[in-house]
């Protein structure tokens, strides 16, 4: 019986949509997990996102090649994302990981699709992930995985090496170059990220600019 669920088309709990709710449900684990002080919190924060990287590549599989695509998996599949990577963008922005106004501008543009996809719902029509929303989808998990990297080495070298600056130093020029990454590289991933989000923004109104054209009166009314 559980089989036969998971491989349903019409069912809720198919094994595309489980993968998908398992990205909300590591979210308040990650929470947890990043703002513990321990290392090993850390790193386990670390895999509990590349769990929900992987599960976002994972759902989209097991629905084209199982044939599970419906219309609540089209839904579901995008609010899983917005779910745990928006909780972990203000969670950056409250540790001083990612400028407030770059998560401001992401966030903003998934309220704004969501709307989207809700007015077009509201029409029998189902908006789903385009190519512009999957490369910003992807530009989102190199920032996240490359901010998160950044973290996880700063912890072990101050556990096991001390201070970072006292590190970085001791390593000469490669340190320096190091150091640069960290303090820049998160920036410029961040940045990327959000110009992704701007573009696959206009991308998804402009293709469907028709869902927010106003419905033609009913005959009764004219």
């Amino acid at each position: 019986m559980i089989f036969k669920i998971l491989k349903s088309s019409e069912s809720r709990w198919t094994a595309a949509n489980l993968v998908s709710y398992s990205r909300i449900l590591v979210t308040p684990f990650f929470l947890v997990l990043f703002f513990r002080e321990e290392l090993w919190a850390k790193w386990a924060a670390g895999l509990l996102f590349a769990w929900g990287a992987f599960s976002d590549y994972l759902d989209g599989y097991l629905a084209k090649h199982y044939e599970l695509r419906s219309t609540f998996g089209s839904l579901l599949d995008p609010l899983a994302d917005k779910v745990l990577f928006l909780t972990i963008f203000v969670t950056f922005v409250i540790t001083g990981l990612a400028p407030l106004w770059m998560v401001v501008i992401i966030a903003a543009r998934e309220f704004l699709i969501t709307g989207l996809r809700q007015v077009a719902l509201g029409k029998g029509i189902v908006i789903a992930a385009s190519r512009g929303g999957k490369h910003k989808t992807v530009s989102q998990i190199i920032a996240i995985s490359v901010i998160l990297a950044v973290v996880c080495t700063q912890a072990t070298v101050e556990k096991y090496q001390g201070r970072w600056d006292l590190v970085v130093v001791r390593l000469g020029k490669p340190g320096e170059w190091l150091d640069h990454f960290v303090w820049y590289g998160p920036y410029w991933m961040m940045f990327y990220a959000t110009v992704m989000s701007i573009i696959s923004g206009l991308d998804y109104f402009f293709k469907n600019r028709n869902v927010l054209k106003a419905d033609p009166p009913s005959a009764k009314f004219r």
